[in-house]
Order: structure tokens, then C-alpha cells, then sequence
């Protein structure tokens, strides 16, 4: 991941080639992000990375400085070979024997997504897909990647892409401009020497100030997109790049009169170690990252390298220098490069977290895999001298090396055999609708609205219309052969929920579905777990002649709770309040007969109790609408399409128990209750997708879940049967109501009814 420091030593006060206390350094850097990953008590040891992008572009700087000086140029052949036979022979192994690993232990399901990262790796873009991916509502929430780390490697690759032009550019312009005003004579004297090179100083300055320009204007994009999109920010190349500038910068410096004395270095070195440790202990996940935060790390791990370079005496290097930490900084970019996959594999192949031995065992594990792959592949493709004097040879290796690796990867994707991968079949009915109810009946059922407990508290799944199928499908061990969605299509099966706002959005777009021309409106509204019924509501409204208008926003609960923090944007979700309150105009407006609420039971805000829920409720009622609140559906909390895809003859074991669904947790209690108390009806789906003894994930030949949390589109809308009674119900008998009542099991699907 680092350049190396190059052996040998300048005499006198000038800075030293070799830098040993780097390499202690680098080692200080790994074993940090080591100990984060593996969670062995060091919560922020993410800053580990900071400190390798700064000791990169301090070495990348200072090396290419020295060619300029001895050479009068800079190869950039020469420099592109260095970096592909450093960084790309290394890089590749890992990446081909983690796709093969995860072959054998993972779910093919996963296996097809691994190895698209793979090659997204191995091409060093991978940073910009996990950036994307993690902004990505309906893709995000899966199993970490086996290639995550890569996103640094390909941030690297990215800055040093551009480096040496960078350098050769900022070098060249004094005499360039000089040129411009015509003062060449002038110019030869103070600012080139007989070949046209440029002055050393007159080309530091230039330096310096062209990286300081590089710095400040990425640190301040950092923080400008941390406050926006953490992920872009934490990913972004655009928002690192200030990192590798501050270490250019603190090379630029060295080369100069101004380094500091030795005893104010060595305080330096200590102050700066400090710093780095200070960091990696007081920060975790819960700091918006980079950020202003990152500038700690940064900064410190500059003054380590600035106090080192100025023959510090008694400075940090005292321990930076032992022999330990200098191996384990030799080891250091294998290291990180094993570490994370074993990490990552080891986990997902159990289905289980790591104990804190297995996790030591692993850390202790990709030492041994670093040590092997920096003796046989590191070291010697990095220095073996046909390809140290040829760089287009080297060039190359490393193009080959590339290839290699994304071909295996490409293999890998092509062979997986996915189960149940045949075409969708059309999903069987889950049972058959009854006849269209006499008025005597429909009475009945509105008193059943009136008798029913308004308690919100749950009381088990009591028995209902799709009980004895739910039972069924909880004894079957085999995934059907005519599965739909097919579990590698499964993750796209949301067309319903195209109308759902994504993050940045904030004007709603009110999508209508059902009967456009209806003489009923309804109205659904809240997030993602509100969307999830789009799909039957489209189907009732079109069967009963409702307007159906959609309102929903990812992650954005319906209920405004202050100060909501959103995490794949790693910051307060500002978007949702102004989404949710044009919202609530729109429906204003609209004035319809019904509102639909939905909602994920989320437990970090579960602390503030009903009042929010409550009182939105009696907003909406104060329309003069019927409302109705559904209450939150199972929560597997696991990836469903994987499960089933490592268990294809043994589907019961992937089967979500009642304890571990959430429906009993605080956080539902606690909406379903400021529903009730708000004056809503209560609409209850746990029948129709549980029994007492569990939630399946097939029923018939229908894929319940598409991920983790969301019912498939297919599935719910076989529920249409059952939500359209329940609804007209609400439509017909909220108005009327001086208390919520709670509705769902007891009500049977229905071809038709008179209320609309």
C-alpha cells in the first residue's frame, strides 16, 4: 500500500534516504486498522488509513524529487512500472484466491456479486462502487464486502494516476513563465542551469505551493461532502487526495533550511505519535468521517514524519526504530491486504459473528499469509532486475497480473450455479377469495372494527386465513424449482416501489396508481416499509376504483422525530423533514378519503416515546381523512436471498422465529401505541406472513423477503386479497371511530364489497 523507503543514508544534516522510523510507522498504521477490523479494542483505528495516505505521498514526493534532481526529469514509465510491480503482484493473489475462497465457503448467491468486486478491484475503481453502493437504498444492508479494503488501494491508484504530471507540471511552469514576459535571460540565470532545468528552490516553491493549493481545496470538498454523503466522502478520491498533499508537503519542506531543531523535532515525533494513538481510541463510527476529524490523524502523522526527518535524537523513533514494529511495517501492505478477506469469510461461511479468538486467530492468521505472500511475490516481482531496468516490461507484469486476476473472477460469476435460477414462474395464489359479502355480513364486519382491543401490545400471532399455508410452508425443506422471483432476480423485484424518494430528494413526487380517475383517494404514506405495499394497494385500487397516491422516502420515518440521523449518509436526515412536510401540504390539499401509514420500527428512536407517532396521527385525522396505520412486518435482520441460496435443501433452517422477527420489540410497541392513541386504525399483517412457531421465507412457490427487511413485490401483491378488505374497512368505519381499533387476521379475502 506504501512505497517503500529506499537504503542509505545522507551524511550531515541533510534528511536521510532511508527512514526506518516509517517503517515503524507504517507497522503502528496497520496494526491499528488490524485491531478495528477484527474489533479487538480500537475503535477508531480507521484513521490507520490516514496515516498510510500521508506517509505515501510524503515517499512518492521525496522519490520523485530525487529522480528530478539527478535525472532533470521524470519518468513517467518508470514511475507507472514502480507502482504496478509494488502494489498490483500482491494485490492480485489476494484477489484471486479470495473469489476462489468464497466459491467454496460463500453463498453463489454472493459469490456473483464478489467477483464483479473483484474486478472492480483489481482495476482500482472499486472505491467509486462502494461509494455509490452505500447511498443505494435498495442494495445497501448486505453482508460487508471481502474486497472493501481495496477502496484505499484504488484511492491510491487514482491520486498517483496523476502525481508525477503533477510535479512535472508545477516544475516546469517558473521557467514557462518567465518565458511568457519575456525576461529569458533573466530566467536562465536565476531559475535554470545549462540543460533547462529548473532551480531547485524556484522549483519547490512551486511545488509547495501547488500541493498547498491541492490540500486546502480537498480538505475543504471533504468537509463541504462529509456534510453531505458521508460514503462519497469517506470513498472519494476527490475528498483524500489533501491527505497525500499534506505528506508531499511536509517533503517539499524537508528538502529546505527551516527543519526544525532536534530537541523541538523530538518533541515533534512524541507529540505527533500521540496524536495518531489519541485518535485511533476517542473516534469511532459515530464521528462524521473524514470530516474535520480526519485533520487530527493527518496532522499528527505529519509531525511524526517532519520531527523524524530532522535527526530527532530522542524522539519518537526510540520506539518507532525496534525491530519488531519494523517487520511488521515491511509486512505491512500484505498484511492489510489478508487481513480483511479472512476476516470477512470466516464470518459469513459460519453465518455467525466471530468470537474474540476466532477474530485474534484470523488477525494472527493473515500475518502468516503476509509474511509468505511478501517473501515469494512482494519482494521479488518488486525487484527483480529485468523488470526494474525495463519498465515497459514491468508494465507489463502488471498488466498481466490484472488480467489474471479479473479473468478469474469473470470465471467465477460465469460457472456459479445459482438454485432455482430457472425463469420465474407465476406465483401461486395463497388461497382462494371468497364470495362478495350479503349486507348482513358486511355489518358483522364492521362490528368486529368496533369489538376489537385497541391494545397495540403484541399478544402472539392468533390464527387466520393463511395459517394452515403458513404452517405448511414452514415444514418444507426444499426451494422449489419454479421459485419467483428467482433468488438472483429476487433483489430487483421493487418495480412497485419506483415511486419511493430516494435520499437527496426532497420534493415529493406523489405518484397515482390504482384507478387514476377513482372517486376515492387514498393516500400511502411513510418510508420503505410503507412502499412495500404499493404493489397490493396498486391492486386494490384498481379492483375498487380508488385513486391511490403514493408518498414514501427511503429510510425516512413518517412520524417527525428531531435531530434523526440517517446512517448511509453519516449525518442528520435534513432531506426527510423537508420531504415530510411537503408532504403533509400535499395531502392537505388532496383532502383524501384514507391515509395509509407505514413504517419501519426503528429502536434508535424508540427512546422518545409515542408522542411523535401520536401526533402525527391527529394531523392527518384533522384532514378529515380515515386513517389507518400498518403495522411493521417481521424483520428477518438477515440476508434472506443468501440464507436460502446456501440451504436450497434445507430452507426450514433459514425460517425467522417470533423472537427473533423484532415483533416484539420496544420500538413497535411503541409506534403501534402512538398510532392508537393518535386515533388511527389499526391494520396488523402479522397473520398473513407468520404463525406462532415462525415466519417462512417461501410460501408456495413465492419468495416472501427480497432482502433483509422488505417483502417482495410478488408476495405482497398475493396479499392484495386480504390488505383491500382491511382498507375499505378503514375507508368505510375511520370516521367514524372516537378510539383506534386494530384490525387484520379475522378479515377474509373478499372478491368484491360494497363499501369502496
Amino acid at each position: 500500500m506504501i512505497e517503500r523507503c529506499p537504503r542509505g543514508h545522507r551524511s550531515g544534516g541533510e534528511e536521510r534516504y532511508f527512514r526506518s522510523d516509517i517503517e515503524g510507522l507504517r507497522a503502528v498504521a496497520v496494526l491499528l486498522v488490524v485491531l478495528d477490523h477484527a474489533a479487538l479494542g480500537v475503535p477508531g483505528g480507521f484513521v490507520g488509513v490516514d496515516v498510510f495516505f500521508v506517509i505515501s505521498g510524503f515517499l512518492i514526493t521525496r522519490q520523485l524529487q530525487r529522480e528530478r534532481a539527478r535525472t532533470g526529469r521524470i519518468s513517467l514509465p518508470r514511475f507507472y512500472a514502480r507502482r504496478a510491480r509494488r502494489i498490483i503482484p500482491a494485490a492480485a493473489l489476494v484477489v484471486v484466491v479470495t473469489t476462489l475462497a468464497s466459491c467454496i465457503w460463500l453463498s453463489p448467491l454472493r459469490l456473483q456479486v464478489i467477483a464483479r468486486e473483484g474486478i472492480w478491484a483489481i482495476l482500482s475503481v472499486i472505491n467509486l462502487v462502494f461509494a455509490r453502493e452505500a447511498t443505494d437504498y435498495f442494495h445497501a444492508g448486505g453482508a460487508p464486502s471481502p474486497f472493501l479494503h481495496f477502496w484505499s488501494l484504488a484511492v491510491e491508484e487514482q491520486v498517483y494516476l496523476v502525481w508525477p504530471v503533477l510535479i512535472a507540471v508545477a516544475v516546469a511552469a517558473p521557467v514557462r513563465l518567465r518565458a511568457l514576459v519575456r525576461l529569458r535571460a533573466l530566467a536562465r540565470r536565476r531559475a535554470a542551469d545549462e540543460t533547462g532545468r529548473a532551480h531547485p528552490r524556484t522549483a519547490d516553491r512551486a511545488l509547495l505551493l501547488v500541493f498547498l493549493a491541492v490540500a486546502a481545496s480537498s480538505f475543504t470538498l471533504n468537509v463541504i461532502v462529509t456534510g453531505r454523503s458521508a460514503p462519497w466522502a469517506y470513498f472519494g478520491g476527490h475528498t483524500r487526495i489533501w491527505e497525500p498533499a499534506v505528506g508531499a508537503v511536509v517533503a517539499i519542506c524537508g528538502q529546505g533550511r527551516g527543519r526544525p531543531r532536534p530537541v523541538l523535532a523530538s518533541l515533534l515525533t512524541w507529540v505527533g505519535l500521540a496524536g495518531i494513538l489519541t485518535a485511533a481510541l476517542l473516534l469511532d463510527g459515530g464521528v462524521p468521517y473524514p470530516g474535520v476529524a480526519a485533520s487530527l490523524p493527518v496532522l499528527a502523522t505529519a509531525c511524526v514524519i517532519a520531527g523524524g526527518g530532522a535527526a530527532a535524537t530522542h524522539g519518537a523513533g526510540l520506539v518507532l526504530d525496534r525491530a519488531p514494529l519494523r517487520l511488521l511495517g515491511r509486512l505491512s501492505y500484505c498484511w492489510y491486504l489478508w487481513h480483511w478477506p479472512l476476516l470477512q469469510i470466516w464470518a459469513q461461511a459460519g453465518d455467525r459473528p466471530l468470537s474474540t479468538a476466532q477474530r485474534s486467530a484470523a488477525a494472527v492468521a493473515s500475518l502468516l499469509l503476509a509474511a509468505l505472500t511478501s517473501r515469494l511475490v512482494e519482494r521479488p516481482a518488486r525487484s527483480r532486475p529485468v523488470l526494474v531496468r525495463r519498465p515497459l516490461l514491468g508494465l507489463g507484469f502488471g498488466a498481466s497480473c490484472v488480467a489474471a486476476a479479473g479473468t478469474t473472477s469473470i470465471l467465477a460469476a460465469a460457472l456459479v450455479t445459482v438454485p432455482a435460477a430457472t425463469v420465474a414462474a407465476p406465483a401461486r395464489p395463497l388461497g382462494s377469495p371468497a364470495v362478495a359479502p350479503t349486507a348482513a355480513a358486511e355489518s358483522v364486519l364492521r362490528a368486529a372494527l368496533v369489538r376489537l382491543s385497541a391494545e397495540s401490545g403484541f399478544d402472539g400471532v392468533t390464527a387466520g386465513p393463511l395459517t394452515s399455508l403458513l404452517r405448511r410452508a414452514l415444514r418444507v425443506d426444499r426451494l422449489p424449482s419454479d421459485l419467483t422471483p428467482t433468488l438472483d432476480g429476487a433483489r430487483d423485484d421493487h418495480q412497485a416501489n419506483r415511486c419511493l424518494a430516494m435520499f437527496a430528494q426532497t420534493a415529493p413526487t406523489g405518484c397515482v396508481v390504482g384507478d387514476p380517475s377513482g372517486s376515492r383517494t387514498v393516500v400511502l404514506f411513510g418510508d420503505s416499509h410503507a412502499s412495500q405495499w404499493s404493489a397490493p394497494l396498486d391492486a386494490v385500487g384498481a379492483q375498487r376504483h380508488w385513486r391511490v397516491v403514493l408518498f414514501a422516502k427511503a429510510d425516512c420515518p413518517p412520524a417527525p422525530y428531531p435531530d434523526y440521523f440517517e446512517d448511509a449518509l453519516g449525518r442528520t436526515y435534513t432531506e426527510c423533514d423537508t420531504w415530510r412536510a411537503a408532504v403533509l401540504r400535499k395531502i392537505v390539499q388532496l383532502r383524501p378519503n384514507l391515509v395509509v401509514v407505514g413504517s419501519q420500527a426503528r429502536a434508535q428512536v424508540a427512546g422518545q416515546g409515542p408522542a411523535a407517532m401520536t401526533g402525527l396521527m391527529r394531523d392527518l385525522r384533522a384532514t378529515g381523512a380515515g386513517v389507518a396505520f400498518l403495522r411493521d412486518t417481521p424483520f428477518p435482520g438477515f440476508n434472506v436471498l443468501d440464507c436460502l441460496a446456501r440451504h436450497p435443501s434445507k430452507i426450514s433452517a433459514c425460517a425467522v422465529s417470533i423472537a427473533a422477527s423484532r415483533l416484539t420489540s420496544a420500538a413497535r410497541e411503541i409506534d403501534n401505541r402512538g398510532a392508537r392513541d393518535g386515533g388511527a386504525l389499526l391494520i396488523d399483517p402479522t397473520g398473513w406472513l407468520c404463525t406462532a412457531d415462525g415466519c417462512p421465507l417461501v410460501v408456495g412457490n413465492t419468495l416472501v423477503y427480497r432482502d433483509w427487511s422488505h417483502l417482495s413485490d410478488t408476495y405482497a401483491r398475493l396479499l392484495a386479497p386480504y390488505l383491500g378488505p382491511a382498507l375499505a374497512a378503514a375507508l368505510h368505519s375511520a370516521p367514524t371511530l372516537a378510539s383506534a381499533r386494530h384490525v387484520g387476521d379475522h378479515i377474509r379475502p373478499v372478491e368484491h364489497e360494497s363499501v369502496r
